[in-house]
């Protein structure tokens, strides 16, 4: 393999172990008296329906506008962003509460802390930065993510201003593996294939979809990667852990 100028990362699974858990009661009973307390009285399993529902359609519709900004129907579902400060004010708006943005991105907010379990940097991940920078290299993060709550959780964890560059997936509205996703941080940031690196540990989103756009990857396989992948594409190597990248 090249020897690499821009090194780009994704974020959980890979930098940050994080557990979440969207399906335990106590998160859509507490989000529920939440709700309620603003005006938008829900039972805790009609907030959780109606909120699978608002986030169907926001994908649905989200698929169709980007088929037409980029002219290709052959995007799917599984690669366009919907902005999830979206869906909650539209469960207020069911109910004839109105809010601003920012009390939308303050509900998200709430809703994610009440999700996790827990979240921690990888180990060697802080080593690993500080090699990478006394050697001149770039880091950036390409993030199926969404901004609201991905960057307070970074600036949490100390290492949100390590990055030379970020894209979130939810400013982009487009996700990993869409090619146009790889696209928008090279075109964003001026970055050179030749000179650039995908880190990631999901084998459809980060290796496929870097080998699609035509760059290297490193595969590494951690607790949050589902099934293991048995063969990886010639422009992709298996590193044992985040610590081996460099």
């Amino acid at each position: 393999m090249a020897e690499y100028r821009n090194y780009i990362f994704d974020l959980y699974g890979t930098l940050v172990d994080i557990s979440t858990n969207e399906a335990k009661a106590s998160l859509w009973k507490n989000m529920a008296w939440l709700f309620s307390m603003m005006g938008a009285s829900y039972e805790p399993a009609e907030l959780k329906k109606m909120y699978k529902k608002l986030y169907a359609e926001e994908t649905g519709r989200n698929l169709l506008r980007v088929r037409e900004e980029l002219k290709d129907n052959q995007i799917t579902a599984g690669e366009v962003e919907i902005h999830l400060e979206d869906v909650f004010e539209k469960l207020f708006a069911d109910k004839g509460v109105e809010i601003d943005r920012k009390q939308a991105w303050q509900i998200s907010l709430m809703f994610r802390s009440l999700s996790m379990n827990g979240i921690r940097l990888y180990e060697g991940v802080e080593e690993l930065f500080k090699r990478l920078k006394e050697a001149g290299k770039k880091i950036y993060l390409l993030s199926n993510a969404q901004r609201m709550f991905t960057e307070p959780e970074m600036k949490l964890l100390g290492f949100y201003d390590c990055f030379d560059g970020i894209l979130y997936s939810s400013d982009a509205d487009v996700k990993k593996p869409s090619f146009y996703f790889y696209d928008a941080i090279f075109q964003k940031y001026g970055l050179k294939k030749e000179e650039s690196v995908m880190i990631g540990n999901e084998y459809c989103a980060d290796i496929q979809g870097a080998d699609n756009y035509g760059i290297d990857s490193m595969y590494v396989f951690t607790a949050q990667s589902g099934k293991e992948a048995d063969l990886l594409p010639e422009s992709s190597r298996r590193i044992e852990r985040i610590g081996d990248v460099f």
